[in-house]
């Protein structure tokens, strides 16, 4: 995947608490969004923590193979790239995509899977709140 510029600007579905963290001692995780998440986003953005906080880069900021409707607050959709390790024990990159708050629609569900298919980076799915894989039986099994 390529890199891009993009800016989160209003978007925060990463501190909604729809993934998982912990920041100065808080944790967040789907159902509890985080502590410091305010109304006009960061309360603490000069003094968030280096992880996750700093380091937390969705897919849709990093690469510009992600579209711009994919954006997480537009698509309902947090995409999240995650090493495996398969069973010689190398790294392998999957992508990880988490709904923020509403079931996954047929046009997301789709451009990701024309994806899978395109590049054959392995894929774990929410979908309605459970999750599908998309790649190997190894992959499945160093993944559930």
């Amino acid at each position: 995947m390529t890199e891009t510029k993009r800016e989160c600007g209003e978007c925060g579905a990463c501190c909604e608490g729809w993934l998982t963290g912990v920041a100065h001692g808080r944790e967040f995780y789907p159902g509890m969004p985080c502590h410091f998440k305010g109304c006009n986003g960061c309360s603490i953005y000069e003094d968030r923590p280096e992880f996750p906080c700093k380091t937390y880069s969705c897919e849709w900021l990093k690469s510009d193979n992600v579209p711009e409707w994919m954006k997480p607050s537009e698509s309902g959709v947090i995409i999240t790239a995650k090493e495996w390790e398969d069973a010689e024990g190398v790294k392998q990159v999957y992508l990880e995509v988490t709904e923020t708050g509403r079931k996954i629609d047929s046009t997301v569900l789709s451009w990701l899977f024309r994806l899978f298919l395109r590049t054959t980076i392995p894929m774990k799915v929410q979908i309605g709140g459970g999750h599908n894989w998309y790649g190997t039986n190894e992959f499945f099994e160093a993944t559930k």
